[in-house]
This record gives C-alpha cells, structure tokens and sequence, in this order.
C-alpha cells in the first residue's frame, strides 16, 4: 500500500473514531483563530437548502473548529465556474453537482478529488448500491447518497369505476388497463412529460432498461417496439397530444386534476400527492415484457474539490452530514428524496409510509447512466424522437431509427466513451 494511502487512511479512520465518541475535531490548519472554514458551492433551494444548513449546523456544533460556509451558486452555471475553478487553484473544498449532466465533465477537467482512498475505508460502504459510488477508470469521484426516481401513480378512484382491480406492474398490464379507460369513455388514460428534452428521454427509457437497453447499447427491436407503445398511446388518445410540450411539473398538474387513471412522475410529488382529493396509490414504473422494472436516478451527486487543502476535513463532513442514517431520514422528511442505503427501508418516516415503498426499491435497482461528456444531448436525442411521437408527427419507425442514429452520434460527439 502507498505510503500516502496510508497516511489518509489513518486520517479517515481517526475522524470517524472521534465523530463516533462525538468528540471535536482538530483543525488542520487554517485561519488564526484556530477554525478552519471549509466552502461548499450550492445551488440547493428551499426545503433542500434548509436540509443542508441545519446539516451544517450540527456537524459545526459538534466539530467546533470548524466552519462551513455555503456559498450560493446558480445551477446551470456551477459547472462552468467549477472548470474554471481549476485553473485558478480555488476549487471549493465541497460542492454539489447535476450529477447526471455534469459528472463526466468535471472529472474529466480535473474538478473532483479522487474519493476511492475515503469510500474503501467508509464502514458502511457496502449497504450503498453500486450505483452510489460514481466510478471513472474504477476510481470513485462522486457520490449519489440520495436520489429522485419515477413511478407509477395510480388514480384509485377511476380505476375502482371502469373495473381495474390492481395497478399495472407490467407495460403490458399498462396496455391493458389504458384500453379499459377508453373503452369506458369516462376518463383520461395517462399523464406523462414527453418533452422534447431530458425530461422527456427520462420518462421513456424505463421500456427498455429493464431489458438491457440502455444508451450504450441502444438499437434493436426492443427499441422499435418501445416507439410503437407510446405511438398506440398517441394515437388511441391515452396520451393527449399535448404530452408532447408537458415537463414533468405539467403533468403531475395534469393527474392531479383528478382526470387521469394514471400519472407517471416522481417520488418528489408525494407531498403534493396528499393534497388531492381521490384516493391514490404508488407502484415502481411498469417493467417490459420479460424484464425487470429499473429507472435512472437523478439527483444531486456530492464531491470534494481536487484542489481543497481540507480534504479529510471535507470528507469528514460527508461521512457525518451526508452518509449517515440520520441525514437519509432528514433530507426524505424535508424533501421527499430517497436515500440509498439498504437499511433506509427501517426508519420509521420510510417504513411506515406504503406510498414511498416502490421509490425506495427503484433506488436499489437503479441503471448506469453512460460516462459521456455529452449526456445531455444524447438524452435530449431521445427526448426529441419520442416527443415527435407524442405529437403525431412522426411515426413510431421514423422515430426509432432516428433516436439510434442520434443517441449513437451523440456518443461519438461526446468522445466515444459510454459505460
């Protein structure tokens, strides 16, 4: 083993024996008072920036020679300061990122400290999901602790009326159970962002992760046979054209009129879930035919600065604020999002609310996202064929054969590189 593993090790290890005792920690140089302040760049607002404060409020109250100062930032332009931050020396020593969007840049600009050292030595690494630890040539650079995830809400109320005595698990139960809503004319089928953006890319995916198909392999018949669904959808009127322009604010606006049997969205509406007036149920996004239901997360990824002089103190932070049982418990009771521990499903907020239960699961399944500098395009390439669909002005062929040739193009844009 290096001699500088050694030495970090030994630092991790005596940081987390004095947060177990609840003892403070020394400063490990800093300001002439004898704190040392380390910055965290957010772009976090309302009920998860109130997390976070009161997060760095107890970590300060029980590590006193420590200050965090959190620095409020834009989110669609953290990115760009973060690259820029590199070249200037001042990376911050904490920072949050659009993990799906920003990680393989700022990996690749040299924004984010090398993690593995602190994660292989973390005890309770292995009750994360492989998905948490966000890997770059087997190297950790981010971690993903919470996550937001979509399902499956179901409008018990109509489907009570028109004879559906189980919500759909299946994408061929879905068929099934939007044909009956037509079929009884009183009810819209299913609300759904089809934007032609990654909103829209997000809500479609899912008809083929459960079978393999992801962005790195994306062709084939199963490609086709997903266009061909929401091209039925479209055309039977399940899906109003509209469906096509609806972010996902849109169409949870949308089921929550009480018109729809079903919604897809994500589990950040629950709270707004409890303030509809029909009775409602939750289950995880309908798994394809011979496949397993499996969604990609989202969220926000959390990383130390390369360039931060207070690495282990950064790290220290995470360990304690971050990762711990506690913080998964706040950050779902002030912001609906799902932590990833396997032993989440035990805290009493999670354990007794049935409605949250498919979301929890979602998470420990959930799919790789590819490791491309142009993740966001060869989603919004996806995003734009399946909203062509949606609209009715593309067929399903047309779309199919175009989403494979742009998702394709847009990963040799991006460099090539995939999973």
């Amino acid at each position: 083993m290096p001699a500088s593993r050694v030495v970090r090790i030994v630092a991790v290890a005596a940081a987390a024996g004095l947060a177990l005792t609840g003892c403070a920690i020394s400063s490990d140089g800093g300001a002439a008072d004898g704190r040392t302040t380390l910055t965290f760049w957010s772009y976090y607002s309302g009920t998860q920036a109130d997390w976070l404060e009161a997060q760095v409020a107890a970590f300060e109250k029980a590590n006193p020679d420590v200050s965090i100062d959190i620095v409020q930032t834009v989110g669609d332009q953290q990115d760009q300061k973060l690259l820029a931050s590199v070249a200037t020396g001042t990376t911050p020593d904490l920072f949050i990122n659009n993990i799906v969007v920003d990680y393989p840049t700022l990996v690749a600009g040299g924004v984010t400290a090398d993690l593995s050292d602190y994660w292989d030595a973390y005890g309770d690494a292995d009750i994360y999901p492989e998905a948490a630890a966000w890997r770059t040539d087997d190297r950790v650079y981010n971690l993903l602790p919470f996550t937001n995830l979509i399902g499956l809400y179901a409008n018990e109320d109509i489907l009570g009326e028109v004879g559906i005595d189980e919500v759909p698990t299946t994408l061929d139960e879905l068929d099934a159970a939007l044909e009956a809503v037509e079929a009884d004319g009183r009810h819209k089928g299913i609300a759904l962002s089809g934007a032609p953006s990654v909103e829209g890319a997000w809500l479609f995916a899912p008809q083929l992760l459960g079978l393999g198909v992801d962005y790195c392999g994306f062709e084939g018949a199963e490609v086709d046979a997903a266009f061909a669904r929401i091209e039925r959808w479209a055309q039977s009127g399940s899906t109003p054209q509209a469906t096509a322009t609806w972010d996902q604010t849109d169409a949870w606006q949308q089921f929550a009129t009480g018109d729809y049997a079903f919604g897809i969205n994500g589990n950040w509406n629950l709270g707004n879930a409890a303030e509809v007036d029909f009775d409602w149920s939750t289950s995880q996004y309908p798994a394809p035919a011979g496949g397993e239901s499996i969604v990609y997360p989202g969220g926000e990824g959390f990383g130390i600065g390369a360039k931060s002089e207070h690495k282990d103190l950064a790290w220290q932070f995470i360990e304690q604020a971050v990762l711990s049982p506690e913080a998964g418990e706040a950050i779902f009771e002030a912001a609906g999002s799902i932590p990833v521990r396997t032993d989440t499903a035990e805290l009493p907020a999670i354990a007794e609310n049935a409605a949250v239960q498919p979301f929890v699961r979602a998470a420990q399944t959930a799919g790789t996202w590819p490791n491309n500098e142009n993740t966001a395009s060869i989603q919004t390439a996806l995003g734009e064929a399946a909203s062509s669909v949606y609209s009715g002005q593309t067929g399903a062929a047309q779309a199919s054969a175009a989403a494979i040739e742009d998702v394709a193009a847009a990963i040799e844009d991006g460099g090539g590189t995939c999973s």
